[in-house]
Formats: structure tokens, C-alpha cells, sequence
């Protein structure tokens, strides 16, 4: 008798219905995930929103969710070799599935990949296997996959962060250099912004200033407790201002920007840092446009500013070996977990559309 896997499929913006599909055989090369947990991110909220549109991961209907934590159920022999793990073992499962030969590949930005293969944001779930997207209870392991091996001593909420904490590391660190003696602003309280606190602080950054609204005040009394050194109110001081007090005059060796929508930061964000510095954005602004963006203050003030996009292979690994060693401190950060059938209010609550409990800061799914 065929195995039957249940899933949350967002058939339309804001439309979620559940649906059965069979759980694939393997071949040699492919496997299959029991999925553990999905943890939600911000493009999460937007793809449910359908502020996507326009983009090449505006596809419906899908099966969301590219956060993947699970255990391999199904393992055909060479996958087995290819990834190194074996039947039962917990693994990551990277959103990007790589052709391997585009220019992009080659380099090693495999989320750039020009084939656009992937989990979660990628692929219709009228694709057969079907199965392509984390709030399921399985999930295909393509060939080209790329897989994690995950500590099995970790809780499943806690584990869930690898991604944002994967993305902290790559932004926060890798990305910029940050070094002992840097100091950091971050501009916006998320999971992300929260664990570039902890990532800054690891690498060595003397001082790390993190921001926020008035409705950031739980985020950013969690920010203290993970170590940041100052905290910012944006709507109640000129964050440009306390900077520039906070570091003598000298402004910020480097600023992460992960506030979504909003696009002041990054006026404030070219304002705040010092000069050479450089300015690393990452919060999407919904395609909007930077107004008043005067451009001639990066060329005089030699300012580097980048884009980033998700994570990187050393990144991941990075992040679960901070998870491994650092859990505990972590767990604060994990505020609710729904299972699947209830993926509608995750999403919402992810958008502050609701309420539910606390504060929301990292939200997962497991299936029932």
C-alpha cells in the first residue's frame, strides 16, 4: 500500500488547502525527507501575500516553506554516497537545488543557480513528485539536493533557526569581514537581525547597536539579553544621531540592514557609517524604490555597499555548529510552533496580521 504524505498547498494569495499526495519511490540517485520542522522567514509572509508577484517565485499553487528540517526516510544507493548519510539520519535540506554547470554554480552562489530549482518558492506542486516545499509531511530529496548533517541532540524549535542564524552568519559576518574590535548597527529586530547580535558578538565586534519601532520593544529587550550593546528606538530618536554619539563621531564600521519594507534605513544606513565602511543590505523592500538616495555619498565617503541573498554552504555549517554548542542561549528566540493544518495562522501571525501569545519572533511548522 502506497504511503500517503498530507501537505499545506497556498493555491491562491492568502489560500491554503490540504491536500494528500503519495509519498514517491526512489531511484538510485534521490531520496525521501520525513520533514521534522519548516521554519518561517519573511518571504514566507510575502508569498503568502502575494507580494511576490512579478518575480520568478511568484508560482501557485506550491508548497511553501524552504527552512527544512527532517530525517531521511528513503535513500536510493548512490544518494547515499553523494550525501553521506544514511537511511534515519537528521539533516538540513539547503532551498536551492543546483544544476551544477551554470556560471553561477560554478562559482559557488548555488541560490543564484539560472535554472531556479528549489524547495519552497520554486516548484509547482503540479510538478510530479509533487513534493517540493517544507510544510508537508515529506519531501522528495531531488539528486542535486544538498543535505546537512544535524546534531539529534538539539530540539526541534531551536534546530529550526539554522536558516536565519545561517543567514546571519553569511550577512553579518562572512559577507562584511566583521572583526574584533568592529562596531555593527543592525537596523531591524527580526530572527535575523537578532542573530546577527550573536553572530557579531562571536566574531569579535566591540560594540553592536541594533534598531527598532516602538513595536520592537520585546525584540529589542531580547537583543540585550543576546548581547548587543545599545538599543535604538527609531520612532522616539534620530538613530543617525545616537550612532554618531555611540561611536564618538566616528560612525559605524558597518551597518546590516534586515527592516522589511521600510526603505529608510538605507538612507540612515549611508548616514550612520563611518567613512570606508561598508553597508550590507538584506531586508527586502516589496520592489520599491529608494527615494532620496543621493549616491554621491558612497562615491565620497567610499562606502561598499552589497545586496545578499540567503545563505552559503559554510554559513549552514557555521550555524549548526553554533546551534550545537549554543542552543540553550537560543531557545528564547523560538516563540510559537503550529503543525501544518494551521499554517494560515503562522503565516498571519509571521505578518502581525494577529496575534497569538507572545511577541512573535521565530515561528515553525511540523506536521501533525
Amino acid at each position: 500500500m502506497t504511503e500517503t504524505a498530507h501537505a499545506a498547498v497556498l493555491t491562491a494569495p492568502r489560500t491554503f488547502e490540504t491536500r494528500e499526495y503519495p509519498v514517491p519511490d526512489v531511484d538510485i540517485g534521490s531520496g525521501v525527507l520525513r520533514v521534522e520542522a519548516a521554519g518561517l522567514c519573511g518571504t514566507d509572509y510575502e508569498q503568502f501575500a502575494g507580494h511576490l508577484e512579478g518575480t520568478k517565485w511568484a508560482i501557485r499553487p506550491i508548497i511553501p516553506g524552504h527552512e527544512i528540517l527532517g530525517h531521511v526516510e528513503k535513500l536510493g544507493r548512490e544518494a547515499a554516497r553523494t550525501w553521506k548519510v544514511k537511511e534515519g539520519d537528521r539533516v538540513i535540506v539547503e532551498s536551492s537545488i543546483p544544476c551544477g554547470q551554470c556560471f553561477q554554480c560554478l562559482i559557488g552562489r548555488t541560490v543564484l543557480c539560472q535554472h531556479n530549482l528549489g524547495y519552497g518558492l520554486r516548484i509547482s506542486v503540479n510538478e510530479a513528485p509533487h513534493l517540493w516545499g517544507g510544510y508537508a509531511s515529506h519531501m522528495y530529496l531531488h539528486p542535486r539536493a544538498r543535505l546537512h548533517r544535524a546534531p539529534t541532540d538539539v530540539p526541534t524549535g531551536v534546530m529550526s533557526l539554522f536558516n536565519p542564524l545561517s543567514n546571519a552568519v553569511r550577512w553579518g559576518f562572512e559577507k562584511p569581514g566583521t572583526g574584533i574590535g568592529d562596531t555593527i548597527v543592525i537596523e531591524g529586530p527580526g530572527q535575523r537581525g537578532l542573530l546577527a547580535v550573536v553572530v557579531a558578538k562571536m566574531a569579535g565586534a566591540a560594540q553592536v547597536i541594533i534598531t527598532g519601532t516602538r513595536a520592537d520593544r520585546a525584540r529589542l529587550a531580547l537583543a540585550k539579553q543576546l548581547g548587543a550593546d545599545a538599543t535604538i528606538v527609531v520612532d522616539e530618536e534620530d538613530p543617525v544621531e545616537r550612532v554618531r554619539d555611540l561611536t564618538g563621531g566616528a560612525g559605524a564600521d558597518i551597518v546590516l540592514d534586515v527592516s522589511a519594507g521600510a526603505t529608510e534605513p538605507i538612507i540612515q544606513a549611508v548616514e550612520m557609517v563611518r567613512a570606508g565602511g561598508t553597508v550590507v543590505v538584506a531586508g527586502l523592500k516589496n520592489q520599491r524604490p529608494v527615494g532620496n538616495l543621493v549616491t554621491d555619498k558612497l562615491i565620497l565617503k567610499e562606502i561598499s555597499m552589497v545586496g545578499v541573498l540567503s545563505s552559503s554552504w559554510t554559513a549552514t555549517e557555521r550555524s549548526i555548529d553554533i546551534l550545537r554548542r549554543r542552543w540553550k542561549d537560543l531557545r528564547a528566540l523560538c516563540t510559537h510552533g503550529y503543525p501544518i493544518e494551521r499554517a494560515d495562522t503562522a503565516v498571519k501571525l509571521l505578518g502581525r496580521e494577529i496575534e497569538d501569545g507572545p511577541e512573535p519572533v521565530h515561528i515553525h511548522l511540523t506536521p501533525r
